[in-house]
């Protein structure tokens, strides 16, 4: 991946604070060398202490750098993340049910099986421990579709149906799996 994608992907994924990509804006040599002329100008002459300065710089690299490979390469650090299972690894399963919600449906295992459980009030993230070794398995799953171009992912359609991709696997690879956890707590315990 080349250093300038990724430090994009980085600034809109919020990964790196704005002062610290703005640094980066005038210090990164093949910055230059990545953009025209004109849009290298516009990068280095941001104001980026305003709320509008992620936007603008967003807006310039996002001509060179597809949407649809960002959600990707998220999707996957979020995988592996859960895989990894650091401490923190609850926020990561929720992100899950995040991505599902904006329209990644073949997140729905993960994102309604595991995900949507944290998200109730309950102490639910103790039962972290529970998910695994399962979760594990459903991750590596998306994982695979990824690399096999079973699941490719195209970009925002530009219009309110959320992210396009392109989803070419088998009916039974469709089938959901995660639910299973969730149908063994009755609905109403997530509150008590």
């Amino acid at each position: 991946m080349h250093p300038v994608e990724l430090t994009f992907y980085k600034l809109v994924s919020k990964e790196i604070e704005l002062s610290d990509f703005e640094n980066w804006v005038y210090t990164e040599t093949t910055l230059e060398q990545t953009l025209n002329s004109d849009d290298y100008l516009e990068i280095i002459s941001i104001n980026y202490k305003t709320p509008s300065g992620l936007y603008e710089a967003q807006k310039v690299l996002s001509k060179y750098f597809s949407m649809g490979k960002y959600y990707e390469w998220s999707i996957r650090n979020i995988l592996h993340k859960i895989i990894a299972k650091p401490d923190d690894v609850h926020k990561y399963i929720e992100q899950c049910y995040d991505l599902y919600c904006e329209g990644f449906g073949f997140m729905d295992n993960l994102g309604l099986g595991y995900g949507l459980g944290l998200t109730c009030p309950d102490g639910f993230n103790d039962k972290v421990e529970e998910f695994y070794p399962h979760i594990t398995e459903e991750a590596e799953r998306v994982l695979l579709w990824l690399d096999t171009g079973k699941i490719i992912i195209t970009g925002h359609s530009g219009e309110y149906q959320g992210i396009e991709y392109d989803d070419n696997r088998s009916p039974k690879e469709k089938e959901p799996t995660g639910y299973k956890i969730q149908k063994s707590k009755k609905w109403w315990q997530f509150w008590l």
